[in-house]
């Protein structure tokens, strides 16, 4: 190198300009002894120890088994001849010529070196300046002074050098700092990272645009590099490096903003770039995939369950630690400050708000490839963003009753997207979110303005940006999960049903293994410990905050804070008015307590006793308690019957339970529904939310409400056993018949009257069914089959997989609701024999009993009748024992034999003979009573109609066609129909039949002048039978 071109020379305070010498000059060196003094000595030692570089030629000579190798720095020799030691003053020349040195083997010393140290020999610069740094560690702890500043000095140097690099990257050709940087932070010395921190802390303390410009540069192709390599790994080989690169990151306030700017997509509306990010790509790691299109990377035989559960137990500790982790990064970006703390709510709220469309009813329906899953985050990113914010909520919600978590205000989703920013609110699409509660109108029917508070807390934000995250990311893989489930044992029937057919049994074998793959993935995805232990924390608190929120009252002034702040006593029932702060609360808040308690039920290993006994279940039926029955609290009567799903799911253990909870947790269970403080609101709650399914006016489809209504009978047949609640169950029975003919009809006589609205429809399509499987198994065991073509005998399979499904879900509700009815009828059957219900019960037994022992029954018998749980023995058992029950009474006999389409004298003789051989002779002898006193009512019926046969039609019952007995007017339609027929009616539609206006028992009036010519003419008609008898005779 030139002196013209030496960069050393103007360190060494001389310049070209002051000697200039001719490039063609020949050098002269003089030798001049140099006196070196101890400090200098030390220093030099030091440097070569640490830097490996020397300007003494023979430094590593005369040194006997001397291994050592040093890098000459021969330009530096030259010009500080005769120097041969470095000491301060050319420490900084040195080092800025070792690193911009190129052929640095060639400079290596002794000469003739044949294996080179790496750490001698390393070119790139900032893993040279680490491994300096490393170096100098030694003399830390040095109590020699010279050492000391040293050491100081030395430092000072490595980070300055370190600076000038990032600052003039040009100078150092062909090095790539990104990658060196992150080598830093792959190193295993924990030295590393604060080398890494204090490189970034030295250059942006000059406080200058360039060396902030520079940083973001550099730090940005980092994070890139890193983003790549998690884009690369999967969750079991995520290189271990890149958490605590990422927490370094997040929890330095000057590589925070550069973080968070990475992480937030060009295009925030769209919900699938929130993935694309570090952040996003660290909380899509997951055993679910990454996107739509992708393949399960785990569970390869998912039918191996001890496969399964090492895999498992792997993906399980494997997630805890991504997400102990990730709440680390989280709480340092939320610790950098107020800006920093705002910019991660906003990416978060503004994360939720672009995959909204995740949650919705369509998305779940629509399969593994939909518009959601295509333009969405994946279910793995959202349950683990959910797990992350979960453990942010902790500090609040340590226990249900936390006083800490009554600092949460109710109104927060109330407020307007325009006033979100001044109230502090980040989460700002809960404004279009449906309420518990509609909003208040106006006279014109405009919504009234909700109330909102002033400003919004911290506490109150993690709350409800969790909740929203539970109800995007749980909440949607659960019900993925039972509908996988239930499509997985669809498959699994049609497997079995397949027959011998190749290209149908290869496409239902794959089917059934994609499907269990899924199955098995989705599970392990939401039983991670941790995640579930917090979602129990969380939730418990909730159903104490929701509850507290729904006692208070409205204030006459508008407050700053609704936060209900006290714990106040529960009192039961509320008879206060619901306040306005439940028409802030969005719906998933409570949904989401019944995902968790239903999951709980539905899925093994969900819950566990300690979450029992933690406290959940408590506040969860207070709950219930509160919202399931009182429509002024809830308006939707859909999530009210849910709750009731609720209840089904804190039972003891049920015969029908695949999965039965340990003896421990089924006491602690049934202790639950014995001392519960509000246990006394039970029975009542559950027929109003039974009754309020069929009543709210909507179109709610025939298999839905009977889904809500499968674990209510569950309940109550629990319920039933409890003397207690039994007893509550016949108290109402006593107001109804104490109030029959009320205006607003009681709830049990309306819950009665729908239990027998149920049975008729689901045992009438249980039998049609049934007689279309045993004629689609006559012909396939006929091998009128083989003959068909392949599509149409594919297709009949199907068919008959579905038709048994169908039939074995009204086989098991048709079964639980007669079950309820012949407990009813035992405790109240002056309330089924009252005239309003008496013809129905009557006809409904007569019609399924000739079906059951007619001679019609040999149309019901099919191959493996338990698949369908399909048991006529014991319904015939079950009907056989309410005509006993109801025979002593006079009007239900009447019932039995007026009814021309299925009573006949012969019915009672066909169920004995059927009753001998199933093992019912105990009710032949009191059912043969009861088949003589409907005889004889039906002899004595026969004669009435032949007296009654022409009577004028005015005096007939538009609906029934009957004479009408206490003929009524209807209001709106004016037309006249008998009472009973009326009161019928209204207990499951309370509008006109005419007309389908409102209407209500107190609004007919009874029409007494033709209700007095009826009389008289069947007074006549009577007479005039009587007098023809006589003259006969």
């Amino acid at each position: 190198m030139s002196q013209q071109f030496n960069p050393f020379l103007g360190l060494l305070g001389t310049s070209p300009s002051e000697t200039p010498i001719p490039e063609d000059s020949p050098i002269t060196i003089t030798s001049v002894p140099v006196q070196v003094d101890e400090e200098t000595e030390i220093v030099n030692n030091i440097v070569e120890n640490v830097f490996y570089f020397t300007i003494n030629v023979n430094a590593v000579e005369n040194r006997p088994n001397n291994e050592k190798q040093l890098v000459y720095l021969e330009e530096l020799a030259e010009a500080t001849k005769p120097r041969i030691h470095i000491d301060f003053e050319a420490l900084e020349q040195a080092l800025f010529e070792r690193l911009l040195l190129q052929d640095v083997e060639s400079n290596v010393i002794p000469k003739g070196t044949k294996v080179y140290k790496e750490h001698v020999i390393e070119k790139h610069v900032f893993l040279y300046l680490f491994n300096s740094l490393q170096n100098l560690q030694s003399y830390n702890n040095s109590k020699n002074m010279v050492e000391k500043r040293a050491v100081s000095k030395m430092r000072e140097l490595i980070f300055r050098n370190a600076v000038t690099a990032l600052k003039q990257p040009a100078l150092f050709e062909d090095q790539d700092f990104s990658s060196q940087l992150l080598g830093l932070l792959q190193h295993a010395d924990p030295l590393s990272q604060s080398f890494f921190t204090d490189i970034v802390n030295a250059l942006v303390s000059d406080c200058d645009n360039e060396s902030q410009a520079q940083l973001k540069a550099t730090m940005n192709e980092v994070l890139q590099k890193i983003n790549t390599e998690v884009k690369k790994s999967n969750l079991i080989n995520l290189p271990n490096y890149i958490l605590p690169s990422v927490h370094l990151f997040a929890s330095n306030p000057h590589l925070a903003p550069i973080l968070m700017e990475e992480s937030e997509p060009k295009v925030e509306n769209n919900g699938r770039l929130y993935q694309d990010s570090v952040i996003g790509a660290l909380l899509s790691l997951s055993v679910l995939p990454r996107t739509a299109l992708s393949l399960h990377e785990f569970f390869e035989q998912p039918m191996d369950q001890a496969a399964n559960s090492l895999i498992e137990t792997s993906i399980w500790n494997a997630l805890s630690h991504l997400n102990n982790n990730m709440q680390r990064i989280f709480l340092g970006l939320l610790k950098c400050g107020p800006a920093m703390r705002n910019r991660l709510l906003t990416w978060t709220g503004k994360c939720l708000s672009a995959n909204v469309a995740r949650g919705k009813l369509w998305s779940v329906q629509a399969g593994e490839i939909s518009a959601a899953t295509l333009n969405c985050v994946s279910d793995g990113f959202m349950l683990n963003l959910g797990a992350v914010l979960l453990q942010l909520c902790m500090p609040f919600c340590a226990s249900p009753d936390d006083p800490k978590l009554l600092k949460i205000d109710p109104t927060y989703g109330a407020v307007p997207p325009e006033e979100c920013a001044s109230k502090s609110v980040h989460l700002d699409s809960l404004h279009n979110e449906t309420c518990l509660l509609p909003p208040r109108e106006d006279e014109n029917g405009q919504s009234i303005k909700r109330p909102t508070a002033e400003t919004y807390s911290f506490v109150t934000e993690c709350f409800f940006v969790t909740q929203k995250c539970i109800d995007l990311g749980v909440r949607v893989c659960a019900e993925k999960l039972w509908q996988c489930g239930r499509e997985l044992g669809q498959a699994q029937r049609a497997l079995a049903d397949a027959g011998t057919a190749p290209r149908l049994l290869e496409a239902l074998r794959t089917r059934t293994h994609h499907l269990m793959t899924r199955f098995v993935s989705l599970r392990c995805a939401l039983l991670e410990k941790n995640m579930l232990t917090n979602l129990h924390r969380l939730q418990a608190a909730t159903c104490t905050w929701l509850v507290q929120v729904a006692i208070r009252t409205d204030l006459d002034t508008p407050l700053s804070n609704y936060a209900p702040m006290t714990l106040l006593p529960v009192e039961m029932p509320i008879t206060t008015p619901a306040p306005d702060t439940l028409r802030c609360i969005p719906e998933f808040v409570l949904e989401n307590i019944v995902v968790l308690i239903t999951m709980a039920r539905r899925t093994a290993g969900a819950t566990t006793e300690e979450a029992d006994i933690a406290g959940l279940l408590q506040p969860a039926l207070t709950l219930v308690l509160t919202f399931m029955g009182d429509s002024s609290r809830t308006y939707n009567p859909h999530l009210r019957a849910r709750l009731a799903e609720c209840l089904e799911a804190m039972l003891p253990n049920h015969p029908d339970n695949q999965q039965p909870l340990s003896s421990l947790a089924s006491f602690y269970r049934e202790q639950l529904f014995k001392e519960h403080p509000h246990r006394s609101q039970l029975v009542p709650c559950l027929l109003d939310v039974f009754v309020g399914i069929e009543m709210t006016g909507q179109s709610v489809q025939f298999e839905q409400k009977f889904n809500y209504r499968r674990p209510m009978y569950l309940v109550m047949e629990f319920l039933w056993g409890l003397e207690e609640h039994r007893e509550s169950f016949s108290q109402l029975a006593r107001e109804a018949e104490s109030n029959m003919e009320a205006v607003h009809p009681p709830i049990f006589l309306r819950f009665v009257n729908l239990l027998m609205n149920d049975a008729i429809f689901l045992l009438d399509e249980a039998l049609g069914n049934m007689a279309q499987i045993r004629t689609m198994q006559t012909a396939q065991q006929s091998g009128a089959w083989r003959n068909l073509p392949v599509h149409e005998r594919e297709q009949n399979f199907s068919n008959l997989s579905h038709i048994g499904m169908l039939a074995r879900f009204d086989n098991i509700l048709g079964r639980d609701t007669i079950r309820m009815l012949v407990r009813l009828t035992a405790h109240a059957p002056h309330v089924f024999c009252h005239p309003t219900l008496v013809d129905r019960i009557a006809s409904m037994l007569n019609y399924f009993l000739l079906n059951l022992v007619g001679p019609n029954k040999k149309n019901l018998k099919v191959k493996d009748m338990k698949e369908y749980e399909f048991d006529p023995a014991s319904t015939v058992l079950d009907i056989c024992r309410m005509y006993v029950e109801l025979g002593n009474n006079e009007r239900f006999c009447n019932a039995v034999s007026d009814d021309g389409r299925s009573y006949s004298p012969q019915l009672f003789t066909l169920a004995e003979t059927v009753l001998v051989r199933i093992g019912g002779g105990f009710l032949i002898s009191t059912l043969r009573e009861v088949a003589e006193r409907v005889r004889l009512l039906a002899e004595q019926k026969q004669r009435d109609e032949e007296i009654l046969a022409n009577a004028p039609d005015e005096f007939l019952d538009p609906i029934m066609s009957t004479i009408m007995l206490d003929p009524v007017v209807l209001p709106s339609s004016r037309t006249t129909v008998d009472r009973t027929t009326i009161a019928r009616h209204l207990l499951s539609d309370q509008s006109d039949p005419f007309n389908r206006s409102p209407l209500s028992m107190d609004q007919v009036k009874s029409d007494t002048e033709l209700k007095e010519r009826i009389h008289s003419w069947i007074a006549e008609a009577k007479k005039n039978s009587s007098q023809s008898t006589s003259t006969k005779n």
